[in-house]
C-alpha cells in the first residue's frame, strides 16, 4: 500500500498561509461532523469522495485526493492562537513513510507511525515530523488537539487533555489558517476548530488576557507602566488607542480589567472594610469587583491626599490603609 494510503487521519495541514495556552475565554469557530452526510458549520468541504457511515467519515484515500475543509468565517476576534480538535480513528503509518505523505505547504499534522516496532503519536512542525511523548495510541478512537500559536510561533499537541512532548522543536510557519486536508485509512467523527478571543493587544500582538499583554510589556520595556501601553481590544476586535482614559477618568485598560464600562462617567470600584480583619496594625479593604473583572491585572495603589508614598497591593479582598485618622485615594492600576 503506498504511503500516503496508511498515513491515518493525519488531519494535516494549516497549509498555505491566507493573508497562548488556550486557557481563555474561547469561541467556537467551525466544525465538521457526519450523520447521514457530511455537515459543515462556518466552513466549507471540497466533495472529496468519502464514505459516511454509523455518523463517521471513513477515509480510505491519498493527499491528492484528500478531504478539504476551507471557507471558514472570519475571525476578527481572535489573539492568534488557534485550537483544532479531532476524533478519529487513526491507522498506523510506517515512521519512514510520513515525509513523503505531507501535503505541500502543510504547517501542522498529526498522526500514529510505527518505527521499530514501537508505535507512537507523531506531530508535524517546522517541516518535520516528531515523535510525540505522554501518550501511547490505543484501539478505537483518538482525540487528539493542535493548538497553533501564531503569536509565539509555535504549535502543541494533546491527546485528551494532556500534553504530549517532543525533543525537537515544535515552530509554527506562518500567521494564517488556510485549510485542514484530512487522508489516509481511517474514520472521522469529528473535526472542529475554536480561537481564543483577543481582549487585550500590546505591540502588534493581541491576547487572550489582560495579564498576559502586560507581562508582554514588561519584558518588552521593564521600566515602562504597563497601564500606559497595553491597549483594549473591543469585541469587533478593534483596538482602543494605548493610553486611552475611560468616561470616568480611569484608563480604559484598567476599566476593562475591572468590569466596568468604558462610557460611564460614574463606573468606579466599590471599596469596603474586609468580611475579616485579623491585622491589628491597619484596617483592610475588599474591592468588590464585578463577575466579568479580571483581578488578577490589577493591582491597588494606596495614596495619602495631600502627598506622601504610595502603597501598592496586589489582592483585591487585601488592601491596607493605616489605623490613624486620614484621607486615602485608592487608584486601580495593571500589575
Amino acid at each position: 500500500m503506498k504511503a500516503e494510503k496508511v498515513i491515518g487521519i493525519a488531519a494535516c495541514a494549516f497549509a498555505c498561509v491566507t493573508s497562548s495556552a488556550f486557557a481563555n475565554t474561547t469561541n467556537g469557530w467551525f466544525g465538521v461532523t457526519a450523520d447521514t452526510a457530511i455537515r459543515a458549520s462556518n466552513c466549507e468541504t471540497n466533495g472529496a469522495a468519502v464514505t459516511v457511515e454509523s455518523n463517521r467519515i471513513v477515509l480510505d484515500n491519498d493527499k491528492d485526493t484528500a478531504l478539504v475543509i476551507s471557507n471558514f468565517t472570519g475571525d476578527a476576534t481572535s489573539d492568534g492562537i488557534v485550537k483544532i480538535s479531532a476524533t478519529a480513528s487513526l491507522t498506523p503509518n510506517s515512521a519512514s513513510d510520513l515525509d513523503s505523505a505531507v501535503t505541500e505547504g502543510a504547517k501542522a499534522g498529526f498522526a500514529v507511525a510505527v518505527d521499530n516496532n514501537v508505535t507512537n503519536f507523531y506531530g508535524y512542525a517546522g517541516s518535520s515530523w516528531h515523535v510525540l511523548s505522554g501518550a501511547t495510541p490505543g484501539d478505537g478512537d483518538t482525540t487528539f488537539s493542535m493548538i497553533l500559536n501564531y503569536r509565539d510561533g509555535n504549535v502543541s499537541f494533546y491527546v485528551g487533555d494532556t500534553l504530549l512532548t517532543s525533543e525537537g522543536s515544535l515552530t509554527l510557519a506562518g500567521s494564517g489558517l488556510n485549510a485542514i486536508d484530512a487522508y489516509g485509512t481511517g474514520s472521522i467523527s469529528s473535526i472542529t476548530g475554536a480561537y481564543e478571543v483577543a481582549v487585550a493587544a500590546y505591540g502588534d500582538n493581541k491576547y487572550g488576557s489582560i495579564a498576559e499583554a502586560t507581562d508582554a510589556a514588561k519584558a518588552a520595556s521593564p521600566a515602562v507602566d504597563p497601564t500606559t501601553v497595553v491597549m483594549v481590544v473591543n469585541a469587533d476586535g478593534t483596538t482602543e488607542i494605548a493610553g486611552a482614559t475611560a468616561a470616568n477618568g480611569l484608563s480604559k485598560i484598567v476599566c476593562e480589567a475591572l468590569g466596568l464600562p468604558m462610557n460611564d462617567s460614574t463606573a468606579n470600584i466599590a471599596v469596603a472594610p474586609a468580611a475579616t480583619d485579623d491585622d491589628v496594625d491597619e484596617i483592610t479593604l475588599a474591592v468588590n469587583l464585578p463577575a466579568n473583572a479580571e483581578p488578577g491585572a490589577v493591582k491597588f495603589g494606596v495614596t495619602p491626599v495631600g502627598g506622601g508614598e504610595t502603597q501598592y497591593y496586589t489582592e483585591a479582598d487585601a488592601i491596607k490603609i493605616p489605623l490613624a485618622a486620614g484621607t486615602y485615594t485608592i487608584t486601580p492600576v495593571l500589575k
